[in-house]
C-alpha cells in the first residue's frame, strides 16, 4: 500500500479552497463570514491546518461539492465576478424592491446612484446584453444568484 502524506493531501485541499474563493472574489472574511467561520479559521484551512468540519463549511458557504473538491477530477474554477459591497447592497435591494426607484428609497440614497452602480453591476455580471429595464434587472439577479452573489431564494422570482 502507499504512503499517503496527510500534509501533503491538506495542503491540496488548502489550495483548492483558496482557488475557489479567490474565483468568486471573496476575501478570507467574506467566506469565513458566509462559512461561519472567523477569518483565522479560513486562513488555518487554506494553509492545510484544518478540521473536516471546517473544510465542510468552507465547501457549503461555496456551494460546491466537497467530494468533488477532493475528487481528481476537480480543476481551478474560472474567475467569477465580484461585486462592491455597495452594489451588493444595491442589487440586493432591487432583487428584493423590483425596481431601482423602490430600491433607492429603501436604501435612503439618490436615484442615480442606484441607476450608476446598476450599470457597473450589469457590466461586471456580463448581463448589459438584456434589454434595459425589468429585463436586464432579472438577468442581474440571475446571473448573481448562479454565481453565488446572492441566495438561491432570489433567483425564484
Amino acid at each position: 500500500m502507499p504512503f499517503l502524506d496527510w500534509d501533503d493531501l491538506l495542503a491540496d485541499i488548502g489550495d483548492r479552497i483558496r482557488a475557489e474563493r479567490k474565483a468568486r472574489g471573496w476575501s478570507q472574511t467574506e467566506l469565513g463570514h458566509r462559512a461561519g467561520l472567523d477569518r483565522a479559521a479560513v486562513g488555518r484551512l487554506e494553509n492545510g491546518n484544518t478540521t473536516l468540519r471546517c473544510f465542510i463549511a468552507a465547501c457549503t458557504a461555496l456551494q460546491v461539492d466537497f467530494v468533488q473538491v477532493l475528487s481528481g477530477q476537480w480543476q481551478v474554477p474560472a474567475l467569477r465576478p465580484s461585486l462592491t459591497p455597495a452594489q451588493h447592497r444595491v442589487l440586493r435591494a432591487v432583487a428584493v424592491e423590483g425596481s431601482a426607484s423602490a430600491a433607492a428609497t429603501r436604501l435612503g440614497i439618490p436615484l442615480d446612484t442606484v441607476t450608476s452602480r446598476l450599470s457597473e453591476i450589469y457590466r461586471r455580471l456580463g448581463v448589459t446584453g438584456a434589454r434595459r429595464g425589468e429585463e436586464r434587472r432579472v438577468a442581474a439577479v440571475r446571473a448573481a444568484v448562479q454565481h453565488g452573489l446572492l441566495p438561491s431564494e432570489f433567483g425564484t422570482s
